[in-house]
């Protein structure tokens, strides 16, 4: 990237990635969009001024960017991919930092995080809501089991939040039926994760680094409910950001250190094909 950027977010779109928000190496919190072609091996910063922010959240839905919660402010921006303007959404009265957000049937669903509503303290939040994008509106749902900060995604109608931070990292991976509403399955990983990436692939959750281990690799099989841990050459990192594309998976920014300086610019792409992950033969994480 053109600067190293720790606590971004980001969403995939046709063959591009694009990466908001965030602290920045060289001080201050990112306020413009910067745009990785996977095809070109290109970056480019698009001409678009967001709210300053770090650890906000961004989804991706018909050609558009929704770039919400965060450190800094309650609005919701909409970004129009095709003519590169930035709309308003409804302000989120329940917005946090460093929550987690997924995509589904149009509603965008988000969970967990810290610092409710600007809040000054920390306090850990266990609101989970839905922004519905047909009606512009904010919509409540049954609390996390735990409060904390969070990540998480959604495979085969079911959201798996996994890990986080409530003051100390967490083990568990909580389970949503989206389709009963209900809060359903909980299981304990081997090792707390927090300050993790995410990203999914067919019916795997890969898991790239964190604040206890930057260098963890890992990915959530969620026919079996288990993980299995990987090796890789990753540089290590905390808060970077994740996209699959093409059995590919690529990891963006994130920081070594709790020093907004140690932000790094690189974006590094794994092979996750199924004979890759079979030839590794590291043993199954129950």
């Amino acid at each position: 990237m053109s600067v190293g950027r720790g606590a971004a977010t980001s969403v995939i779109v046709d063959d591009n990635i694009y990466v908001s928000n965030g602290y920045q190496d060289k001080g201050g919190n990112a306020n413009y969009i910067e745009k990785y072609n996977i095809t070109d091996n290109k970056w480019s910063v698009l001409n678009s001024t967001l709210l300053t922010k770090k650890f906000a959240n961004s989804e991706a839905y018909n050609n558009k960017i929704y770039i919400f919660n965060g450190w800094g402010n309650s609005h919701l921006e909409i970004v129009d991919l095709a003519t590169n303007t930035i709309t308003k959404g409804a302000v989120n009265r329940s917005y946090t930092g460093n929550a987690g957000s997924a995509i589904y049937n149009g509603k965008i669903y988000v969970f967990g995080g810290s610092g409710l509503s600007g809040a000054k303290t920390t306090v850990f939040s266990n609101t989970f809501q839905y922004y519905d994008i047909a009606s512009n509106t904010w919509n409540p749902l049954p609390n996390m089991p735990t409060a904390r900060e969070a990540k998480g995604k959604i495979v085969n109608d079911k959201l798996y939040v996994i890990g986080g931070f409530n003051g100390t990292s967490s083990r568990l991976i909580n389970v949503y039926d989206l389709k009963t509403n209900l809060w359903t399955n909980q299981y304990t990983m081997p090792a707390a994760i927090s300050g993790h990436s995410l990203a999914v692939s067919g019916n795997k959750i890969f898991i790239a680094g964190g604040v206890n281990n930057q260098a963890f690799m890992a990915y959530f099989d969620t026919t079996t409910n288990k993980l299995h841990q990987l090796s890789s050459n990753m540089i290590p990192r905390r808060h970077a950001t994740a996209e699959v594309y093409n059995n590919k998976l690529y990891i963006i920014g994130g920081s070594t250190t709790s020093v907004t300086s140690s932000a790094i610019k690189s974006i590094q792409v794994a092979d996750i094909s199924e004979s890759v992950l079979t030839a590794q033969n590291l043993p199954t994480l129950h």
